[in-house]
Parts: structure tokens; C-alpha cells; sequence
């Protein structure tokens, strides 16, 4: 097993599932790279689609204010929410745990992340799984402007960012209504998604792309019926004109003035800056290379933002192999690694969604638009590595046959050093050896 080998598995990857190390170490490069052509296919065929899961919790939500809904119909629905949403993260984290793929499953994550829609509402808890599986998973592979556009556009971020409800204060319907824009969704494009503060827009700009995104919405009862549950588009909330963004003036050419925003957007430098400098991030360092990020950004820009191409860079780039560098794995990461290792079940040890409360990172429930924080320090503060101690010597007492030493060379492999070796072997008991091993830096760590 050659170091290489084991930073590509884990440093990309998951983390090591049995001999993965070693199959990796034969061409550490070409296993990655060859994982952004053939890839395996998420099992989602038995999953509600995301127009099944909000047409079901819109109409739910108008027989409460219709006073339909009786205590039955009431504890039927939140059961039936509930076993969807479990479904949802089981068959996410099994299929992470069993990828072979891993490499692309870890960027899925990273683009859900960057365009986080969080289960924070009766309806985003309906939408937010969904929605990774339409509009993230299947256009990762693409065009950043192609997988931006499809997951601004789809019900998920519209309702999650309230554009649903934005409509234009000049429209049909915002006359008739006397409601107005809702700027939410302009305010994160611009700021998380794109070209970031540093591109000096204006809250002029803002209000200016919140009118050209009104009229996208969620079909239902009363805007476009066949649509119901998905994304649409209605002239009759659309605040018709030409608007002007970061000083170029957009026609008035109705569900396509958004969009038209949202393309030139994505070729913007500083969005090239932005997804440059958060891949670095994620991949290698809180604080990456200069000339990494300067690779990345050049890379965008020159291919348009083809992200096949920017993820080769990445793998390519020297700066993304240093051992020296190293990542605090998040309770997300820490868990699917140990289950790649031996088991999803028993690196849970018992309840998942008590251990993920646990460890204060429940999946799809991201604390602000922005996702979860990608810097070590959101995720080893004192609290929390208490929560790893007592998780590891739970899982170690529960596991009594795991061997620490083993964990190590087949989960970390070279990168592991001579005092954790050392640390396993003077262990008084093969539970504490295996706590030892989970609780090593180098385990944590990726």
C-alpha cells in the first residue's frame, strides 16, 4: 500500500473500505479519475420524487386550514413524512458505505452542501433528499452553470428560499394581493452560490434580480394545477420589464430573464474565485495553497466552467497530495468512513438519528443556506470530541472482535504513524486498542 494510495481513498474518497487501499495504491490518479465517467447508480427507484413528497405535504397543509384534516388524517401524514425522511438518509448513507465510487459520491455531497436546501419547514422536510437526488446527483459532472440552474430552479430552493411566495409588487397577482418580493433567494445566489460580496454588488442589484426571479414558484391547487408540486413558471407573478444586474440590463423575456441572470453569473470571475477557493478548501486545507486555488480558478474560466475538467485539476495538482495537509472529519464523514470500514450498522451504534443529534449534523438539516461549515473548528471544539470519545468506546464495547491494528492499516494505511501504532500496541485490551485506532488523528482526520 503506497501513501498515495491511501491519500486518494481518503483524502478524496469516504474513507478505506477493506482493500480499497490497496486497490487504489496501484494508480492513485487514474482511480479517482476513472470514477467521473462509469459511476455507480443511487438506488432511488423505491423513493418518492419531490413532486410526490410536496404534493402531498401542500395538501395536507390546506386541509389543516380548511379544518378537513381530523387527528387520523393529521398522524397518518406526519407517519408517512416520517418513514419517507427515513428512507431518504438510510438509503443515502448505506449507498455511501458501499460506493465503489467514492470519489464521486464525496462531491455529490460537496455541491448538496454548496447549494444547501435545509429540511428547516413542513415542506423542505418533504423536499430537501428529493432535491439532492433531481437536481444535484445526475449534473455534477457537467457545467457549473448547468448544475447551478438546476438546482435554483428547482422546487426545493425556490420554497426553500421563500421565492415560492416573491411576487412581483406590479404583477396581476401583486396588485390584486398587495404582497410583494421576497429577496431571499436573489440575496444567496449572489452571495453563497456565485460571485460572492467580492464582486461589489448593490442591495439595487438584489432587489433588481428578486424581480426577475418573481413568477418561478411551486405549482398547486391554483397556479398551474398539472404542475402541482414541481417548479413553474407564472406571468401572472412576474414583475415584467428589463432589470439590471451588476450593471448589464436583462430584456424582459419572461421565465428566461432569471435564467439569463443566473448564466452570466456563473462565468463570472469572481464565481470562479468562489468554487475555486471552496473546492481547495474542502479538499485540502482550511487554508489552501495559493497556487492551487490560482489552478482551479484558471481552469473554470478557461473551459467555461466544465467541471470534469476542474475536478482533473484537482487530482493533478501536486499541492492536493501533500501528507503534511489534513481535514477534521465532520460526524457525517466520520460515520460513513467507519461504515465503509466495518458496517454501517455498527458504526452507528443503535438509533442513527440519535447519534446524528448527537453529533449536532442530522442529514438535510443544514444550519443556514450557507451548508454545514467546512473548517476544522466548527467540528473540534471540546463538546465535540467528547461526543467521538464516548462514541468510539461505545462502538469498541459493542465490536468486540475488531482488531485496532487492522483498522488502522486497512482505514488509514501508510498515513498512519509509528506513535499511534505504538499507542494501539501498548493498549491493555483489544476494546480500548479499538477505540485507540477510531479516536487516532489519523482516523479523524482525512
Amino acid at each position: 500500500m503506497s501513501l498515495q494510495g491511501a491519500i486518494s481513498v481518503t483524502r478524496f474518497g469516504l474513507g478505506a473500505r477493506p482493500d480499497e487501499i490497496n486497490t487504489a495504491s496501484r494508480d492513485p490518479e487514474h482511480w479517482l479519475l476513472s470514477q467521473l465517467v462509469a459511476t455507480d447508480t443511487f438506488p432511488d427507484q423505491a423513493l418518492p420524487s419531490s413532486r410526490e413528497r410536496l404534493s402531498e405535504a401542500m395538501e395536507y397543509t390546506r386541509s389543516v386550514r380548511t379544518r378537513n384534516a381530523d387527528e387520523d388524517a393529521t398522524r397518518t401524514y406526519r407517519r408517512r413524512a416520517r418513514q419517507a425522511n427515513v428512507a431518504e438518509v438510510t438509503a443515502r448513507m448505506t449507498f455511501a458505505t458501499v460506493t465503489e465510487s467514492p470519489f464521486h459520491e464525496r462531491l455529490v455531497r460537496f455541491w448538496s452542501n454548496h447549494f444547501t436546501v435545509a429540511a428547516n419547514s413542513a415542506q423542505t422536510r418533504a423536499l430537501a433528499a428529493p432535491y439532492e437526488r433531481e437536481a444535484i446527483r445526475p449534473h455534477i459532472l457537467g457545467s457549473f452553470a448547468q448544475l447551478a440552474e438546476r438546482a435554483i430552479f428547482h422546487a426545493g430552493m425556490l420554497v426553500y428560499l421563500n421565492n415560492w411566495q416573491s411576487i412581483g409588487p406590479n404583477s396581476r397577482a401583486g396588485q390584486r394581493r398587495g404582497r410583494g418580493l421576497n429577496e431571499n433567494l436573489a440575496r444567496e445566489i449572489l452571495e453563497l452560490h456565485t460571485v460572492t460580496p467580492a464582486a461589489g454588488y448593490s442591495q439595487a442589484d438584489v432587489t433588481a434580480f428578486a424581480k426577475a426571479l418573481t413568477g418561478w414558484t411551486v405549482g398547486n391547487h391554483r397556479i398551474q394545477p398539472d404542475g402541482a408540486g414541481t417548479a413553474v413558471f407564472s406571468d401572472r407573478l412576474h414583475e415584467s420589464g428589463r432589470h439590471s444586474v451588476l450593471g448589464r440590463l436583462y430584456s424582459d423575456v419572461g421565465a428566461d430573464q432569471a435564467k439569463a441572470i443566473v448564466q452570466d453569473l456563473c462565468q463570472s470571475p469572481h464565481t470562479a474565485q468562489n468554487i475555486a477557493s471552496k473546492l481547495a478548501r474542502h479538499f485540502v486545507s482550511d487554508t489552501p495553497p495559493a497556487s492551487l486555488v490560482e489552478k482551479l480558478r484558471d481552469d473554470f474560466l478557461e473551459t467555461g466552467g466544465d467541471l470534469t475538467s476542474l475536478y482533473s485539476v484537482l487530482v493533478e495538482a501536486e499541492e492536493a497530495w501533500l501528507p503534511t495537509v489534513m481535514k477534521f472529519k465532520t460526524p457525517d464523514e466520520l460515520i460513513v468512513s467507519t461504515g465503509r470500514l466495518i458496517g454501517l450498522q455498527q458504526a452507528l451504534v443503535g438509533d442513527a438519528r440519535d447519534l446524528f443529534e448527537s453529533f449536532a449534523q442530522q442529514p438535510f438539516t443544514a444550519p443556514s443556506p450557507a451548508g454545514w461549515p467546512d473548517e476544522n473548528e466548527a467540528w473540534n471544539g471540546p463538546d465535540a470530541i467528547m461526543k467521538r470519545v464516548e462514541w468510539a468506546n461505545r462502538l469498541a464495547d459493542r465490536n468486540s472482535t475488531l482488531d485496532g491494528r487492522i483498522l488502522l492499516e486497512q482505514g488509514v494505511g501508510a498515513r498512519v504513524s509509528s506513535k499511534t501504532l505504538q499507542a494501539v500496541a501498548r493498549a491493555e485490551n483489544p476494546t480500548q486498542a479499538t477505540a485507540i485506532a477510531l479516536l487516532s488523528p489519523e482516523f479523524q482526520m482525512r
